[in-house]
């Protein structure tokens, strides 16, 4: 079989199997078993390709096929710029999470020109951190060297680890539940935690319910529960005129932000992902 072959068989079942992404899975897949980028995959696209590479695509077709995410399936992901390691303790870094990690550097940026006149450097907290991608983002991007993980899962802390090694970021890693083991107060806290109500999470696409971990997914009955946790102990744990953001579900922005105003949080603000749907709510803790 050749490499076109093969790309197109990928492409064909993928499709008809209704994976939406089919073409691009096609292209990472033949990429990832034969070492090429696609530029070089296209320039032998009419060359035989070996035994042990068809084997390889095949497993890896397979295992797509019955909905596995390709990003546990290949190991590893791309957020921000920067690789991830992916394993099924943690959930996939997604392109949507993006927007809470631009907002996290751009305020990291601030909280930096204010805490040099204070003597001291920003501290940041990821909690819920899973794979570490949005705290190490802001470390790597932001050139922040006070940035602690937390996760509840020790596998997806030692995750986090791994990943902050790979992408040469100093940082702190925590097991705790929500601010349990969390001390002092921070600049900023970002936090993308579980909001999938628990009656919906077996309603969601396969990849989704089958493979990523609940413990990451499960909100509580409306979705809500952890940020009535998070909102209602963050001002304690917030310096002043520090910052709060939170990824939400679509429908779940503006009770959040209504929690956060309750809190005593100032300039609450939603923010929209690339396709106008709100994705993020912020504020800030007074500053007197």
């Amino acid at each position: 079989m050749t490499y076109r072959e093969l790309l197109n068989k990928a492409d064909t079942e993928l499709k008809k199997a209704g994976i939406a992404d089919h073409a691009s899975c096609a292209r990472i897949m033949i990429c990832e078993v034969t070492g090429l980028n696609m530029a070089a995959v296209l320039l032998h696209e009419q060359d035989k390709v070996s035994e042990a590479y068809e084997k390889r695509f095949e497993e890896i077709l397979s295992r797509r096929l019955s909905r596995e995410p390709l990003e546990y399936i290949i190991g590893r992901t791309s957020f921000m710029g920067l690789d991830f390691f992916c394993t099924k303790d943690c959930l996939i870094p997604r392109f949507d999470t993006e927007i809470l990690a631009e907002l996290a550097v751009r305020e990291a940026g601030k909280a930096k020109e204010r805490c040099e006149r204070l003597g001291r450097e920003p501290r940041v907290l990821d909690m819920c951190t899973g794979t570490g991608c949005i705290g190490i983002s802001v470390a790597v991007l932001a050139g922040v060297s006070d940035v602690t993980l937390s996760d509840i899962s020790e596998d997806a802390v030692a995750l986090a680890g791994r990943n902050a090694k790979a992408n040469n970021a100093d940082v702190k890693i925590l097991v705790s539940d929500l601010f349990g083991s969390v001390e002092g107060e921070f600049d900023i806290i970002i936090s993308n935690p579980p909001y999938i109500a628990k009656d919906m999470i077996d309603k969601l696409e396969p990849e989704v319910a089958v493979y990523e971990p609940r413990l990451a997914l499960e909100g509580g009955e409306d979705g809500l529960l952890f940020y009535r946790r998070i909102i209602s102990c963050a001002p304690q744990h917030l310096s002043r005129g520090a910052f709060l953001a939170l990824e939400t579900g679509e429908e779940q922005t503006e009770e959040v932000a209504g929690m956060m105003r309750e809190a005593g949080l100032t300039d609450v603000t939603v923010h929209r992902d690339l396709a106008g749907l709100p994705r993020v709510v912020s504020g800030y803790k007074p500053v007197t």
